[in-house]
């Protein structure tokens, strides 16, 4: 009987141990690259400031839709609880913002795969990013199964890739390069952090591979978040710290350049072409299908759309990583906060009981509300203006 009750336990542990990965594996990406530069614009100090401020919202923000799965019969999407619990127009205008956010993250994919690959075969970014888009656009016509299997050890390989090449160079560190804030740019890294620390789309699917454990989900979304938190930090004082003012958009570069290491370059570039391949493809797939199940046009015409929309704003000239970054991150994180407390508001009602609960005053629902509305605005006005 003991046996088997240490079986159970055992693998309740695997599962909560899964579920917490499956967040983070979604949450590391290509995002963590363009975080160094953005801190080395805006001062260290207030990128930091930011950068706490926002996981901290961040992780309420997942907290909520964990609560909002738990009170949620059967199994549903974010989509799915839209459509629940705010019908079935704010179910299309969710279907329409995510597709828009998602033809946002493929262009910044395209661009940052232009600049890895460019340093690998030693050709401009431009022409880069087209060879990149090119490959992509036929791979997810294919849908190669052994991508959406692979993309969780994807992940882990950059995180260890990028521990191995921080670690080695830690000696390089200058703390001088951490001194100084310039107001000027106060606004740069607030889109470009919520880019990379949000992963909530996966919460759905950790309250499944929790199973029977419900009880765990909120610890493994506060595991799940942090972690990334902690490793996009780590890495930011690597390369920030031994960049200083040559820190580039893409992290890699600047931090070759400094150390005057063509190995570095070469493996940083890899792994960042690694991380871009597998995410692209999922994101590729998704909206590929989602235009081809859930609006009913025609499978190539799908696919036509999925790569010609990214590709048009490629080559209209919206190449500039950081601005599009931090304009997508923000825009999508506003939508995606309003949208979940509406959701939470509304979920409140449902006879199901979750094992945790988010209580909070109707003030705090309106300041992260029209916070995220106003951060969304400003980032844009910063941006474009």
């Amino acid at each position: 009987m003991e046996k088997i009750t240490v079986m159970a336990e055992s693998k309740q542990n695997g599962n909560f141990w899964l579920a917490v990965f499956s967040l983070v594996g979604t949450t590391v990406g290509a995002g963590i690259f363009s975080l160094p530069y953005t801190f080395f614009k805006a001062g260290f100090i207030i990128g930091l400031l930011e950068f706490i401020a926002i996981v901290v919202v961040v992780l309420l923000i997942q907290l909520i839709i964990g609560e909002i799965a738990l009170r949620t019969k059967g199994k549903k999407r974010f989509i799915g609880y839209a459509e629940q619990y705010l019908g079935y127009k704010w179910k299309l205008f969710v279907t329409i913002s995510t597709l828009l956010g998602g033809i946002g993250v493929l262009l910044v994919y395209i661009i940052l795969a232009g600049r890895f690959l460019s340093f690998i075969i030693s050709q401009n970014a431009v022409s880069s990013s087209l060879i990149f888009f090119a490959v992509w656009f036929l791979f997810i016509l294919a849908k190669p199964r052994i991508f959406g299997k692979t993309e969780l050890i994807f992940s882990f390989s950059v995180i260890l890739i990028i521990i191995l090449i921080s670690s080695f160079n830690i000696g390089y560190i200058d703390f001088n390069n951490f001194k100084g804030i310039n107001i000027d740019n106060i606004l740069l890294p607030y889109g470009v952090i919520l880019f990379a620390i949000s992963g909530y789309y996966v919460i759905p699917e950790m309250e499944d591979i929790i199973g029977t454990s419900k009880r765990k989900l909120k610890k493994a979304i506060i595991y799940g978040t942090l972690i990334p938190a902690t490793i996009y930090l780590f890495f930011i004082f690597i390369v920030l710290g031994i960049s200083g003012n040559l820190t580039s958009p893409d992290a890699i570069s600047g931090l070759a350049g400094v150390l005057n290491s063509r190995a570095i370059l070469l493996i940083g570039s890899f792994l960042g072409l690694l991380t871009v391949s597998g995410a692209s493809l999922s994101y590729g797939i998704y909206i590929k299908e989602t235009l081809w199940y859930d609006f009913k046009i025609n499978k190539w015409l799908a696919w036509l759309i999925t790569g010609a929309t990214p590709l048009t704003l490629f080559l209209l000239g919206a190449r500039n990583l950081v601005t599009v970054i931090g304009i997508i991150g923000a825009l999508f994180f506003a939508f995606q906060a309003v949208v979940v407390l509406l959701i939470h508001k509304k979920s409140k009602s449902s006879e199901i009981k979750p094992d945790y609960e988010i209580k909070l005053p109707n003030f705090v629902y309106y300041l992260i509300g029209l916070g995220a509305i106003f951060g969304a605005l400003l980032e844009v006005w910063y941006n474009i203006v």
